[in-house]
């Protein structure tokens, strides 16, 4: 196994050039939009089908609901268990009349943003290259206007300011992060951490940082006991029996699991494929993910026993905290959605993997997997 390469100080990184910046964000969209391309022009699906089958499904009549668009009773039980950061921005299209497909706009430039804004915070060109297209679940996720891609630039923006001694803009940033996914908490406290760590006698610092990442989580306190009537609404939705949410009774019953979001560690990552069916291929797949992020977690605890900026124990405490998290996933989703929560532990799980990609000769492997998978994934669900 590889050792990392030496961590770089950032006394005098310079800023990557803007041309090299354009490159990285037109290379991400063109990337997903070939996909696109094809699911459009060789199948028979239509927008409104492509948005029903996917997290868009819950976002967008969430959006509708939170401007007034539409009225609560419109939306199913499980549309509201979506946290309400991304229907505020894909509200505002909406709200000046712009079609639902202008959704995937805006997904497009989260994704474009994302190995941007890696590439200045780490000064890594090579896996903000990487950044782009690879792993194939964050490829599919900006080929779908959800989250994901708006969830990474926050993260990354968040890590910038605290690069930068920003510690106030950190925590505003980091705590937004709550607002678009539960799993923020992990970076907001991953970055709190990292910041109290390295300067354990500036108090102020680490005190402004709590009060603005407090700022946005009671923001969504409030807009959830405006619409819901409940600040709590998303966690309470998750509680509800699996056959309430997207889970048929006798998948849930296989399980062993009549509700819940939660299981011990690893529990369902490994026992789903023995208590339901699931295609060998996608089990070696996501054990793949899940054995990436133990070395991972091997490689980011022994960095954390060394020296480090503050920024970069962010990043690695923010991706272990997101890896507890994920292997304490659920009913179902604990395995089926693995890959997919692995990308939200994505700019910490490259940044500790540098050591793995010393060659530019990576992407000529890479790429077209990634690409031939996600295109897989995306005609498969559509049904062509």
């Amino acid at each position: 196994m590889s050792s990392l390469p030496p961590v770089p100080s950032d006394a005098s990184a310079p800023a990557p050039p803007r041309w090299l910046c354009v490159r990285l964000a037109l290379a991400a969209v063109v990337v997903r939009c070939l996909p696109l391309a094809l699911l459009f022009g060789k199948t028979s699906t239509t927008w409104n089908s492509y948005l029903s089958g996917s997290d868009a499904g819950s976002f967008l009549p969430m959006a509708r609901v939170i401007y007034g668009l539409a009225p609560l009773s419109a939306v199913k039980v499980y549309d509201t268990r979506v946290f309400p950061g991304w229907p505020l921005l894909l509200g505002l299209p909406l709200r000046l009349g712009l079609p639902e497909w202008s959704a995937l706009a805006l997904s497009l430039a989260c994704s474009a943003l994302v190995p941007i804004l890696f590439l200045r915070l780490t000064g890594e060109r090579r896996l903000a290259w990487l950044l782009v297209y690879f792993p194939p679940a964050w490829l599919l996720a900006g080929l779908h206007p959800i989250s994901e891609p708006a969830y990474l630039a926050l993260i990354l923006a968040g890590l910038l300011a605290l690069k930068y001694a920003r510690p106030g803009l950190a925590g505003g940033v980091l705590g937004a992060t709550f607002v678009l996914r539960p799993f923020g908490a992990a970076w907001a406290a991953g970055g709190w951490v990292a910041g109290l760590w390295s300067r354990p006698r500036d108090g102020r610092a680490a005190l402004r940082f709590a009060l603005l990442a407090a700022v946005p989580v009671a923001g969504l306190l409030v807009l959830n006991a405006a619409v819901f009537g409940d600040p709590l609404r998303q966690l309470h939705v998750y509680e509800l029996p699996l056959d309430q949410l997207n889970l048929s009774t006798a998948t849930a019953a296989q399980l062993g699991a009549a509700a819940g979001h939660w299981g011990p560690p690893f529990k369902y990552l490994l026992l789903t494929p023995w208590l339901t069916p699931v295609p060998a291929w996608k089990i070696a797949y996501i054990y793949a993910h899940a054995a990436a992020l133990l070395v991972l977690v091997w490689r980011g605890v022994a960095f954390l026993r060394g020296p480090g900026e503050p920024w970069q124990r962010a990043l690695v405490l923010g991706f272990l905290a997101n890896a507890a998290l994920i292997v304490c996933t659920g009913p179902y989703w604990g395995f089926h959605s693995f890959d997919r929560y692995f990308v939200w532990g994505l700019p910490g799980a490259l940044w500790l993997a540098r050591g793995w990609y010393t060659s530019d000769r990576c992407h000529w492997i890479l790429a077209p997997v990634s690409l031939a998978l996600a295109t897989h994934a995306l005609l498969s669900h559509a049904g062509g």
